[in-house]
């Protein structure tokens, strides 16, 4: 756990067991720690030293013996604590100059972009890229089941649902009905307008494990995690095919509706 927290500030694993070895140690000498943990004696410097850096641990002597020592684990809280501020403070200065930044982008819609992802992590790039958008409405066609598999459950409910209901993101999505989840289970998934969705499955001789989202002037195709790649066609010609396509599915599709109750339900339990 603590591994990932030091990830989180610029540090790698071995600075974390350097730092929990100090603290059930209480003081070492560099030459000690370095014996004890396996580690070169150049290499326990360095890492003292970035530790050092953080404030996470000190220096001191003993006997004409330099020792180190653990600092509070309330210093890994101000450190984080003062990340935060510094990113928020970065943020809003984003924000005043982000309508100039996107008035000098240069879109040229005559020639179409092409970006490729592959694996979880890429696909989850795709997700993010649509989350970019404010106050639109999108068209997706899911085999729900394979997007859960591909990216995982835990980032389509506490990243893009939020995020998506945050930017005031619109859905029309069309599901097979082989692909399609038990709502009670999955709720984030549900066709309900506070979820700001709509939900058809369609026929039954319709089935299919790659999907697309429609948002924008793109679309964004997505594999099963068997395949796991994905990529983002940037074109008002393939929006408008796909869009094209969609409709004519959409209403061959049957309607579903989730109860407000199950909604509302998800709603409290995630502080949305």
């Amino acid at each position: 756990m603590l591994e990932s927290v030091f990830k989180k500030i610029g540090l790698k694993n071995v600075h974390a067991q350097v730092y929990m070895q100090l603290l059930d140690s209480v003081a070492l000498p560099a030459g000690k720690l370095a014996k004890m943990m396996s580690l070169n004696r150049q290499s326990i410097y360095e890492y003292l030293h970035d530790l050092a850096r953080l404030g996470l641990v000190k220096q001191s002597e003993r006997q004409g013996v330099k020792i180190w020592q653990a600092s509070s684990p309330d210093e890994i809280e101000e450190i984080l604590n003062e990340q935060s501020a510094q990113i928020e403070s970065v943020k809003n200065k984003l924000l005043k100059i982000l309508p100039d930044l996107k008035s000098r982008r240069k879109v040229d819609f005559l020639t179409p972009k092409f970006t490729y992802y592959e694996g979880r992590d890429g696909i989850r790039q795709i997700f993010k890229d649509v989350m970019l958008y404010r106050d639109i409405e999108t068209l997706a066609f899911w085999p729900v089941k394979d997007m859960i598999d591909v990216v995982g459950r835990d980032f389509l409910e506490k990243y893009v649902t939020k995020e998506r209901l945050r930017r005031n993101i619109y859905v029309k999505f069309i599901a097979p009905a082989n692909k399609m989840v038990d709502i009670t289970k999955y709720p984030f998934f549900g066709a309900n307008v506070k979820l700001k969705r709509r939900v058809r499955i369609a026929p039954q001789n319709i089935e299919y494990s790659m999907g697309y989202w429609i948002y924008g002037n793109k679309v964004a195709f997505i594999s099963s995690k068997k395949e796991a790649f994905g990529f983002i066609v940037e074109s008002k010609e393939m929006v408008q095919l796909q869009t094209n396509q969609f409709e004519v599915m959409w209403n061959l599709s049957k309607k579903i509706e989730t109860s407000d109750s199950v909604v509302e339900k998800f709603f409290a339990e995630n502080n949305i």
